[in-house]
């Protein structure tokens, strides 16, 4: 069988829209890359999503590009992306940090996906992959350094008056436990055992 018998001719003729894809694609792979390995990773350490993300930026980018390449109708496109969204709630929670990072993929290998490859809308691309690690990495590394987590506790609490008091309940909490506390919000009461 001849290659020209399964690809159209006209495409194998159309050395510069293979090149253009393959050129987009390379891009698309290395900012995400960068953004994943370099900006993600090492601030967050989760190296089990590395491989995800930058899948998940692969084949966002080839369903794109197919999309915009091949005539399909609107419904048939949402139709496909309401697919992925499904297998999305079968999946285990993300944090908001991993999800952020997770749409930053989707929609950078988006916009690879679909640039025209006129010279002002490579221009508008570069910065925007530019853009998108610059602003990464400056908020990753730039953020502040107070690590203010929230865990729920229970607590026995010597008298029930306490309650009444926000200020006497922090101090209580951080006689017990040593965490710096700075707010406390009870969520139940159980006056038989008093615990909060």
């Amino acid at each position: 069988m001849l290659l020209n018998e399964v690809i159209d001719p006209a495409l194998i003729n159309s050395y510069p829209m293979v090149y253009d894809f393959l050129a987009r694609l390379l891009i698309n792979l290395i900012t995400t890359f960068i953004l994943v390995r370099f900006i993600y990773y090492p601030h967050n350490g989760q190296k089990e999503l590395l491989f995800t993300f930058v899948i998940i930026g692969l084949v966002v980018f080839m369903i794109a590009s197919v999309l915009n390449r091949v005539k399909i109708e609107f419904a048939m496109a949402i139709g496909m992306f309401a697919v992925f969204s499904i297998i999305r709630y079968r999946t285990p929670p993300f944090e908001i940090k991993e999800m952020t990072y997770l749409f930053a993929v989707i929609g950078i290998s988006v916009i690879n996906a679909l640039v025209e490859p006129r010279v002002n809308e490579w221009l508008a691309f570069t910065v925007a992959n530019t853009l998108l690690l610059f602003v990464s990495f400056s908020l990753e590394k730039y953020t502040p350094k107070k690590n203010v987590s929230k865990k729920l506790l229970t607590l026995s609490v010597t008298e029930l008056a306490i309650l009444n008091n926000n200020q006497q309940l922090t101090e209580e909490i951080k006689s017990q436990t040593g965490l710096n506390v700075f707010k406390v919000d009870v969520i139940k009461i159980s006056a038989a055992k008093k615990e909060v």
